[in-house]
């Protein structure tokens, strides 16, 4: 009589054991997916356009060497494009060079802290004020203080006979451009640094000059020879400081201006705008 083998009755799989291949399933699924949700999400995320700030030298507002940029007025800047939703990207140039291209062309571009002409005003757009001097200063060998300090107007400074020096190209203001057509003095104007410029002071080739409060005073602090021979004045009438803007070329389309003046007016309240605004008036 043949032996039967009885097989042991089946087990029955535990309910964990029949979700486990759905599970793999769905961790291959998921690995799939990632890279197209990545790709998806790069594609539809809103790429920022690129903004140029072009930015020269002029400390202590702002520094511009072929390699970095900086100072307050570059920093407001920045902060305010990057609330506008702008990429900005620094060029350093020169003033004359900026002015150049953006009365020749109109690319989308800005630069920080340029005083508002009627002229400029024909081929860019001015955004703020950026930043409000102190009102301006008169520099003068320190000898020759008292002939700035006794002048009872600024035309009877100007009529006196002293020997202005000025940079070429440069903006002071309806104040000093209004006495001088006033009084018919006629300046040196110089493409010199404004520290070489001083020296002419110093060195007795010219009498006095005219600065904002804030560039005179750091010139004097950084350079020795300077705040030894020199000192400032105030300028009679006690003029106000001509405000600096955010001038943009005319390749900035109005829509977007309008959100760079809306961010700039936000920037104005922060406490890192007043931070940097008192950097500037050494508070």
């Amino acid at each position: 009589m043949a032996l039967h083998r009885v097989r042991p009755p089946a087990r029955a799989r535990s309910f964990c054991a029949c979700l486990r291949p759905l599970g793999i399933l769905l961790l291959v699924l998921a690995a799939c997916a990632a890279p197209l949700c990545a790709a998806h999400a790069a594609t539809s995320a809103p790429q920022l356009r690129e903004i140029t700030v072009y930015v020269y030298h002029r400390p202590p507002f702002f520094t511009a060497t072929p390699d970095s940029q900086g100072g307050p007025l570059v920093e407001m800047t920045l902060l305010a494009l990057e609330r506008a939703g702008l990429k900005p990207r620094l060029v350093t140039s020169t003033f004359t060079e900026i002015l150049a291209s953006f009365r020749a062309d109109a690319p989308f571009a800005c630069t920080p802290g340029v005083y508002r002409t009627p002229e400029r005003e024909t081929f860019a757009r001015f955004i703020g004020p950026l930043y409000v001097p102190l009102p301006p200063v008169i520099v003068v060998r320190r000898a020759d203080a008292g002939l700035a300090a006794s002048a009872r107007s600024l035309d009877s400074l100007l009529a006196g006979g002293l020997r202005v020096v000025l940079g070429d190209g440069y903006w002071y203001g309806d104040w000093l451009a209004r006495a001088l057509e006033r009084t018919g003095t006629s300046p040196t104007r110089t493409r010199e640094e404004n520290a070489q410029m001083l020296r002419s002071i110093v060195n007795g080739a010219h009498d006095i000059s005219f600065m904002s409060h804030e560039e005179a005073g750091h010139l004097l602090r950084t350079h020795p020879d300077l705040g030894a021979s020199l000192t400032l004045r105030p300028v009679p009438g006690n003029p106000d400081g001509e405000s600096r803007f955010l001038m943009l070329a005319k390749g900035v389309d109005a829509a977007t201006a309008g959100r760079i003046d809306a961010a700039l007016r936000e920037l104005a309240e922060t406490p890192r705008y007043r931070e940097l605004v008192r950097s500037l008036r050494r508070e």
